[in-house]
């Protein structure tokens, strides 16, 4: 089983200012293949917001994990389901699963059994950060 890697570009929200916060789509196009997100918050982890939104309807259900971080509180988060034409909002305590090294909240998303993340869930995802 592959996966597609993706660096995730944070907006930034400002406030009592609109700010575009576009859908990106997830790439993988392989069947039964993960896609996972790598998310660098620049802020504190929780002021990260991450949209996941199934769009197809008929696709099946999808799955969303968040790895332990190396922190004191390391934990990964409890396996999230997206059923079709469902979206689901994240926030994230930074002490259960930021990388020391480098900082980064880690996604996985797995598709429905025989079915691509991309061309068969036709998944988007949106991520930004609340103001200070």
């Amino acid at each position: 089983m592959g996966s597609t890697n993706t660096d995730v570009t944070n907006v930034d929200l400002t406030r009592e200012t609109g700010v575009d916060v576009t859908a990106t789509a997830f790439t993988e196009t392989t069947a039964d293949d993960t896609e996972t997100l790598t998310i660098t918050p620049t802020r504190r982890g929780t002021q990260l917001v991450v949209i996941i939104n199934e769009v197809s309807g008929d696709a099946g259900t999808m799955t969303v994990d968040c790895a332990a971080g190396d922190y004191w509180a390391g934990q990964a988060m409890t396996q999230v389901e997206i059923a079709q034409g469902k979206s689901k909002a994240f926030v994230f305590e930074p002490a259960k699963h930021k990388d020391k090294d480098d900082d980064s909240i880690v996604l996985t998303i797995t598709p429905a059994s025989g079915k691509k993340v991309w061309t068969d869930h036709d998944a988007t995802w949106q991520c930004f950060q609340l103001p200070s």
